[in-house]
């Protein structure tokens, strides 16, 4: 009844099978796991890995916005006109792109559906314009056929029968057994 309740209270049942046991013990804490001198080495090592490696995202991001701020400093106000307004046009063309590439994904998810393909060969589909998509869509479908009409074709690859009468009358002596006749 005692280990019942130990099981009930613990949330482990019988359906956990043998590791059961396992979770009734106490697991060591952080501070346990880095008392062991390997393991705080390892954990320092990784620390100080991803701090570099952060420092480093930083930096780049720093120096490219001084660049930049440089950059827009020596510039007089028609040439900084001039390039916030190629900036902007550069952000709208990435977002026209992507919603492009939304629309065209879902258009296609719908021609694969109606031709009987599989919407996650949507994946190998090219998005760039309507043209270069349909041609996509033709290229991985007929691939596809192709692909399931070997595997089938494959399968359903029999061995020619044997030439001769290999068991005794062979098809002939079977139809006459089967029709209650007598053997010739």
């Amino acid at each position: 009844m005692e280990n019942e309740n130990n099981t009930l209270t613990n949330g482990a049942g019988a359906e956990n099978g043998p590791g059961a046991e396992a979770n009734n013990e106490k697991k060591p804490s952080f501070d346990d796991v880095l008392a062991d001198k390997e393991m705080q080495a390892e954990f320092d090592r990784r620390v100080s890995q991803a701090l570099k490696t952060a420092q480093v995202k930083w930096e780049q991001t720093t120096q490219d916005k001084v660049s930049e701020a440089q950059k827009l400093a020596k510039m007089n106000a028609e040439q900084k006109a001039q390039y916030e307004r190629e900036q902007a046009e550069a952000k709208l063309a990435q977002r026209e792109a992507d919603i492009t590439r939304r629309e065209l994904m879902a258009a296609s998810k719908d021609t694969l559906l109606s031709k009987g393909l599989p919407v996650s060969l949507a994946e190998c589909l090219t998005y760039t314009d309507a043209d270069a998509c349909n041609a996509s869509i033709e290229a991985v479908s007929k691939a596809f056929e192709q692909a399931v009409e070997k595997v089938v074709n494959d399968r359903l690859r029999q061995a020619p029968p044997k030439a001769g009468n290999d068991n005794e009358g062979g098809i002939e002596a079977a139809i006459r057994a089967a029709a209650g006749l007598s053997a010739k």
